[in-house]
């Protein structure tokens, strides 16, 4: 947020009616700031972890609901992560419910080949102008997280994740939400060094 408090009574006594322009200046762009989830002079503090994720299986469908009773601004965004055999979630999937607490996702139950496919979830939120949160809420516990399967006889080999927002795009970076930095470089093949002239 923006603090005027530091010049603006100064300006007040030279100037009245410009202090009270750049009054209202001061006061909208703290107002659109608030909106938005983002603080125009850096970052704002990540949202507080949520309470509890659980998870509801079926055939071929999990249902997902987080509780989160902390306070919270209109502009929270949530996100739920899933991994396939993996607890670890080293290339997790990455729901993002927007401000929802909760989504059904239909899932395989088998990969490709017709093995059972064991699911594993967290979560986690974000405000626009912050990090992700850092601490995340798993179905289970962070060191034995909950393994979900299905009962059904779908079957696909899921395709790897990319990741979400501004993480990496191997889909290698866990809890990324929209991003831990502003602006990822383009991602391309690395140029060979020009020949030298002879």
């Amino acid at each position: 947020m923006l603090d005027e408090t530091q010049f603006l009574n100064e300006i007040r006594n030279r100037d009245p009616h410009l202090a009270k322009l750049l009054e209202s200046l001061i006061d909208g762009v703290n107002g659109v700031s608030n909106h938005l989830g983002v603080d125009p002079t850096g970052k704002v503090a990540p949202p507080n972890p949520h309470q509890a994720l659980n998870v509801a299986a079926g055939t071929d469908h999990v249902d997902l609901a987080i509780t989160d009773n902390s306070q919270v601004k209109k502009n929270i965004r949530n996100f739920v992560e899933w991994s396939v055999n993996d607890p670890a979630f080293s290339n997790p999937k990455v729901e993002d419910l927007g401000s929802s607490r909760g989504r059904t996702l239909a899932l395989p139950a088998k990969d490709g080949n017709g093995v059972q496919i064991q699911y594993y979830f967290k979560s986690y939120s974000q405000y626009m102008g912050s990090d992700a949160q850092s601490k995340h809420t798993y179905f289970g516990t962070k060191f034995a997280p909950t393994p979900v399967t299905l009962s059904g006889n779908s079957q696909l080999t899921l395709l790897p994740s990319t990741g979400s927002g501004t993480g990496r795009p191997d889909g290698s970076q866990s809890g990324a939400g929209l991003g831990t930095v502003l602006q990822r470089p383009p991602v391309g093949p690395k140029r060979s060094p020009a020949p030298s002239l002879p």
